[in-house]
């Protein structure tokens, strides 16, 4: 069993994405730790856009409660990272992040009606000698049905821009990889 079936066996909504990095897994696995979403500069119209309709809508844009967007939920170094969400993304600038969960014991109790659950695992195999499969998987569940309806509506909106985001993620840390290597 993953790490990230400790958390999320199963999803309501899901991607995975997956690339072979010409770097071996302890390479890969700095290039991953050391990753930041700044990283991600074609993807900042997708963060710009997302901060307008949040003003448009709702007077603010979203901002993480302790200035980090993802919960660091487990580790097993080299192999598995995952990290976790909460909030009502679908409500925009009014996303609702809980400051009130702090660690994974917290996050796999939470269970407020009207909210998600997403976490992002990175899994690293061996692909060969010098090479490394870094897979991404993104698993969302909602914790009511009018949350789950909400979702269904918002994913359908951003799924194209998180797909587009994973492999930029991706491409950022192979480059990351393969300048280390």
């Amino acid at each position: 069993m993953s790490l990230a079936d400790q958390f999320l066996p199963t999803a309501e909504f899901a991607e995975r994405h997956a690339t072979v990095i010409d770097a071996p897994r302890d390479v890969v696995w700095d290039a991953l730790m050391a990753f930041r979403f700044r990283d991600l500069r074609l993807a900042a119209p997708l963060f710009a856009a997302r901060a307008v309709i949040g003003v448009a809508l709702n007077g603010r844009r979203y901002r993480p409660p302790s200035g980090a967007m993802f919960l660091p939920l487990a580790q097993e170094e080299g192999r598995e990272r995952v990290l976790g969400l909460l909030g009502r993304w679908w409500r925009f600038g009014e996303a609702d992040s809980r400051a009130d969960v702090r660690d994974a014991h917290d996050f796999r109790a939470f269970d407020e009606p009207g909210y998600g659950k997403a976490i992002m695992a990175f899994e690293l195999e061996d692909a060969g000698p010098g090479r490394t499969r870094v897979v991404t998987r993104t698993r969302i569940v909602t914790t009511d049905a009018a949350a789950h309806r909400a979702m269904a509506r918002y994913w359908l909106l951003i799924r194209p821009g998180s797909g587009f985001t994973r492999h930029l993620m991706l491409r950022a840390i192979g480059q990351r990889a393969r300048d280390a290597a």
